[in-house]
Order: C-alpha cells, then sequence, then structure tokens
C-alpha cells in the first residue's frame, strides 16, 4: 500500500509527532463491487520508485489489476468499535 508518513513538532507543546496517511484511488471492477474507493496497492517492480520519489501521478492513480487482490467474507464484528484491534479472529473467514 502507498502511504506517507512525517515527523514533526507541534510548535506550541514542542511535543515530537508522528503522522501518516495511506493513499486512495477510484476502486477497479473488483474492488468497485463491495466499495466506491480502494488503497493505492504498489506492485513490487514499483517499490523503488515509489520510494525514491521517481514515480508517476499516473501510476500512483491507477488501481491494481482486478486479478491482484482477493477477498473473503468475515463477519460484522470486524466494524465494531468495541472488539479489540488485536484480535485475530477478527479476519477469521465467515460461514
Amino acid at each position: 500500500m502507498a502511504g506517507l508518513w512525517d515527523e514533526w513538532k507541534n510548535v506550541e507543546t514542542k511535543e515530537r509527532l508522528l503522522s501518516c496517511t495511506m493513499l486512495i484511488t477510484e476502486p477497479n471492477h473488483f474492488v468497485a463491487e463491495v466499495h466506491d474507493r480502494m488503497p493505492v496497492v504498489l506492485r513490487p517492480a514499483q517499490f523503488n520508485a515509489w520510494l525514491d520519489g521517481s514515480m508517476g501521478v499516473a501510476d500512483i492513480k491507477t488501481p491494481i489489476a482486478d486479478d491482484y487482490l482477493r477477498r473473503r467474507r468475515v463477519g460484522r464484528r470486524v466494524n465494531s468499535s468495541r472488539a479489540p484491534n488485536d484480535d485475530p479472529t477478527l479476519i477469521d473467514e465467515a460461514a
């Protein structure tokens, strides 16, 4: 997934902060069946260009090929704010 991070200092509190974001693009046809956007997914051949800043905007905005991803049904609990984030059963396949 393509993302950005930064470390900066709050000018008022002098506290050092880390922040990050995930880049989002239009969905490919596969993802569009379930959602109206998707993360930018980089293929291994793109890693160096992403990391050294030479990747073009068109490459970043182009969704990954439909056959690159897989999906499976998970339980509704995965969306619960009450479920612990580190619970490995959240991604168990639903019946």
